[in-house]
């Protein structure tokens, strides 16, 4: 919520202020679960200091990690309604909301690169997926994405994976996204729809056995080898991405100013951030095996067959999760032409 302080000068000044507009000096709210380290956070930081530095402190962006304030679905429902000002939200996550937000995680991105995502999220698809988002959501979205690290389909406490066939029956935490749980449905594990900020308390009651189709950051990030998870199943699974959410009552009460403030300074973290995302993935790898995560790879006939299954579902998948069939081909479409 926008928290506005009217400040006052003092004699002759506050005279001359009576036929001035006030100044306010404005403090927003910005929530996310991840813990402080996690390249969300960072970039929510910086973004923080962007709009300090663009409106010489009038602005402030407080930021609230680990859920202080809110869990994702939380955090959705107080945007919403103006209670929270703003987050920086997984698509994965937020596709429980918005279905289409899981475009980049249908079996049709499996194996995709960096530069093919971008290409999407960047063009009109892109903007059309934003739009979809920011009517559903009740937000103003100041930029596009970043895209943080491509997914791997399990990391395990107790069972290491070797192949496709060692999934069956795991019992894996994944991000609450529909179109998640039907693609590990598909690969015969047993997904369980997780809040981020449940998923430790999970692991080391036992729970689960471990997590599914998240990144080498999400474990790096929040030091996942301390809650048991001792193996990674690597095969680039599908993307995730990160996306801007303010508050549409909090944007709508805002001046021109501060509005270009905030979207200036998204494009300064989200340029950060992609730089950020794309040379320290190695460094999150290398953090995990130095903490006792060992890594598998499928080899190449493994990924063939494994995608042919999954496109195989892919229609189905999108027919059960609610997704619109017209904007999934069109970005199917574009995919193809960027892999050819």
């Amino acid at each position: 919520m926008i928290k506005r302080t009217i400040l006052v000068a003092a004699g002759a000044a506050l005279l001359a202020s009576a036929y001035s507009e006030p100044v306010y000096s404005l403090e927003l709210k910005l929530s996310v679960e991840t813990p402080p380290r996690h390249v969300r956070n960072k970039a929510a930081a910086k973004w923080a200091e962007e709009v300090a530095k663009a409106t010489g402190g009038d602005v402030q962006i407080k930021v609230f990690p680990s859920a202080q304030l809110y869990k994702s679905s939380g955090a959705g429902k107080a945007l919403a309604s103006g209670a929270l000002d703003m987050s920086i939200q997984a698509n994965t996550t937020y596709s429980r909301f918005e279905s289409n937000l899981s475009v980049i995680n249908l079996p049709m991105a499996y194996g995709a690169k960096r530069e093919h995502i971008r290409a999407v999220l960047d063009g009109p698809n892109g903007q059309e997926l934003w739009s979809k988002v920011s009517n559903k959501l009740k937000v103003h979205i100041p930029g596009n994405h970043f895209e943080f690290a491509p997914s791997n389909t399990a990391f395990t406490t107790n069972k290491p994976i070797r192949s496709y066939d060692d999934l069956k029956g795991v019992k894996l935490a994944t991000p609450p996204s529909p179109v998640l749980v039907e693609a590990l449905k598909a690969i015969g594990a047993n997904p369980v729809a997780t809040p981020r900020s449940e998923v430790t308390l999970q692991l080391t009651q036992g729970q689960i056995d471990g997590l599914g189709l998240v990144t080498d950051f999400t474990i790096s990030g929040g030091k996942f080898w301390d809650a048991g998870i001792k193996y990674g199943w690597k095969d680039n699974a599908g993307w995730g991405a990160y996306i801007p959410l303010v508050s549409q009552r909090t944007w709508d009460g805002l001046s021109d100013a501060h509005k270009k403030a905030l979207t200036s300074g998204w494009e300064a973290a989200k340029s950060f951030a992609r730089n950020l995302t794309e040379t320290d993935l190695s460094k999150a790898i290398e953090l995990n095996k130095r903490n006792g995560v060992e890594y598998a790879s499928p080899t190449a006939d493994q990924i063939a067959a494994m995608r042919k299954k999954l496109l195989a579902a892919q229609d189905t998948i999108v027919q059960k999760t609610r997704m619109d069939a017209a904007f999934v081909g069109k970005v199917q479409a574009q995919l193809a032409q960027l892999q050819r």
